[in-house]
């Protein structure tokens, strides 16, 4: 089970029937977003590595489209200013109104800083120098998505 540092969590939430939508200090810090700028999708896409904004999107439409899992999880880049690449994990809570397993009304979620993924040929050299016997991961760049059910299942 992954280890969580709780301090460094940030948090959103988006409930579909009031149109609210909030973003944690911590959230924003995160995204690098100043504190009076108003928690919209179009701000969070600006800092979204271009090549994830697509995926992304999926994700964040799924709620929307009927075809929603109540937990999901979700990975990728953001790109700051200056060109640094940073990555974060998603996990994301949907609840759907009563007695419907279709209609979203809330989508709450946890967003933390997560080191990048290792390459296939990263792993391999860990593996050969240390004889880790873990599956090697993927970068997302090697993956090919299947957006039929969630941007996060790989063919």
């Amino acid at each position: 089970m992954k280890q969580w540092d709780m301090r460094h969590i940030g948090i959103f939430d988006i409930n579909f029937d009031s149109g609210e939508h909030y973003w944690s200090a911590e959230l924003r810090r995160i995204l690098r977003v100043p504190n009076g700028m108003p928690p919209e999708f179009l701000i969070l896409l600006q800092h979204v590595h271009p090549d994830d904004r697509r995926a992304l999107v999926a994700f964040a439409m799924e709620p929307l489209q009927g075809r929603c899992p109540p937990h999901r999880s979700f990975e990728h880049r953001l790109l700051d200013p200056d060109g640094t690449v940073r990555w974060v994990h998603i996990e994301a809570g949907t609840a759907f109104r009563p007695g419907s397993e279709r209609d979203a009304v809330r989508v709450i979620g946890l967003v933390t800083e997560i080191a990048g993924p290792k390459t296939s040929a990263t792993a391999v050299e860990n593996f050969a120098s240390t004889g880790n016997r873990e599956v090697a991961p993927m970068s997302l760049a090697e993956k090919q998505p299947c957006y039929c059910t969630n941007p996060l299942t790989y063919a």
